[in-house]
């Protein structure tokens, strides 16, 4: 029982990023900021966009068992962080999305905003399971 509560924990911190980024790329995007400076991805707020999000991210709340950076949250949740930046953009962007390596096709902006993205993904939760999973 313990183990499905961890694991149900991870996945609410993963998802809990995945939302928090996902709001941040959305309005920075209908912002303009991130087309202004090289990043053109302008999603559309939708259920089936954000949903998915928080999903793919929720699973990726695995990888906050790794033990480094025990007891610094932000820290390891910046590091962290960078794992699905690199999934995003060695794997998703160039065979799932057909954006190239990178992402460059979507600007020469997008390695940078995306890490920015994964990086606040990784902070978001390890900070919430810092708070939360203390109780």
């Amino acid at each position: 029982m313990k183990m499905i509560k961890v694991l149900l924990l991870l996945f609410v911190a993963g998802g809990l990023g995945g939302l928090t980024s996902g709001l941040l790329v959305w309005a920075l995007g209908n912002g303009g900021i991130t087309p202004a400076t090289g990043f053109n991805m302008v999603p559309e707020f939708t259920l089936r966009w954000i949903g998915g999000r928080v999903f793919a991210s929720g699973l990726w709340g695995i990888i906050f068992l790794i033990p480094i950076y025990i007891n610094k949250a932000i820290l390891k949740g910046a590091v962290l962080g960078i794992l699905p930046w690199l999934s995003s953009i060695l794997i998703i962007f160039p065979y799932r999305m057909h954006v190239g390596w990178f992402g460059l096709e979507m600007g020469y902006g997008t390695p940078i905003w995306t890490l920015f993205f994964g990086v606040v993904w990784g902070v978001t939760g390890t900070v919430f399971l810092s708070r939360f999973a203390r109780r």
